[in-house]
């Protein structure tokens, strides 16, 4: 079942839930479902991100460099008046929320400009396999890091 519920996100917005439930809310980014995975030389990454309901995404990612987990993050993606939220909530430390300040079918950009670093996520769909996700210091200006993932099959 979470596969189709992957693939379908992947192709695009759906009529329906198999389950007959609501419509994913248009302020949702569905199209970030799925597992997906990038990197460089010996670090690679991993994001796994699952819709629960209609409202929610939620997400767990990771780094692994020359065979050990580096780093860990879990996060979500949540409708609050209208507009998505992402709360992440890296190495388990205290959550910190980055609301949407540009939205269309294919990117998403969440800020916080009250934040140390990053300032603004975001995730962009490049295609049906290839997503990008950007981290930096805001308008202003701060280091911008790129992470490039291509779909993978979800593991257990």
């Amino acid at each position: 079942m979470s596969r189709l519920l992957v693939l379908l996100a992947l192709v695009g917005p759906w009529p329906a839930t198999a389950t007959g439930q609501p419509l994913a809310d248009p302020a949702l980014p569905v199209w970030m479902s799925g597992c997906w995975a990038g990197g460089t030389g010996e670090e690679r990454f991993y994001e796994r991100w699952t819709a629960p309901d209609d409202r929610t995404l939620i997400g767990v990612g990771y780094t692994v460099k020359a065979g050990r987990m580096t780093a860990f993050d879990y996060f979500r993606v949540v409708v609050r008046d209208g507009r998505a939220v992402y709360i992440a909530q890296p190495g388990g430390v205290p959550l910190t929320e980055f609301r949407a300040a540009t939205t269309t079918s294919t990117e998403v950009v969440f800020e916080n400009a009250a934040h140390d670093y990053p300032k603004r996520v975001a995730y962009q769909r490049v295609d049906a396999t290839h997503l990008t996700a950007w981290i930096d210091g805001g308008a202003g200006g701060g280091k911008r890091r790129t992470f490039a993932m291509q779909h993978e099959p979800c593991q257990p």
